[in-house]
């Protein structure tokens, strides 16, 4: 008599689920991951030739997606910004800290904090 752990319902099943779940991960991962990233790399290239830098303050940091949130004030007027950090390179920001941002001197609303700009 031959043991085995699966039979052939219960492996059909399991490859079904397991193959669903791969396909909704990459979908999630296009739909949320990549519209920022692509984002952040059409900010560098407009910000590549034409860019002023600025000190911006960190208002807000969230740590599960080592996001950043700051603000800066170009000609009186305060822009808000949303950045990247990587675990990889400490010190780590925090809130209240200074950072340099760079943006567009046509636009402001186009800007990068410079970690993110700099990758």
């Amino acid at each position: 008599m031959k043991l085995s752990f699966f039979n052939k319902k219960e492996l059909w099943d399991f490859a079904w689920r397991f193959a669903l779940s791969i396909i909704l991960a990459i979908f999630f991962c296009r739909v949320f991951i990549y519209p920022e990233r692509a984002m952040i790399k059409e900010y560098r290239k407009k910000l590549t030739n034409n860019h002023c830098v600025t000190k911006a303050y960190i208002n807000a940091i969230t740590h599960r997606d080592n996001t950043i949130y700051y603000n800066f004030i170009v000609d009186g007027i305060k822009y808000s910004g949303i950045s990247r950090y990587s675990l990889l390179n400490p010190p780590y920001p925090e809130k209240g800290d200074s950072i340099e941002v760079y943006y567009s001197e046509k636009d402001p609303n186009i800007n990068l904090w410079r970690g993110e700009f700099e990758k």
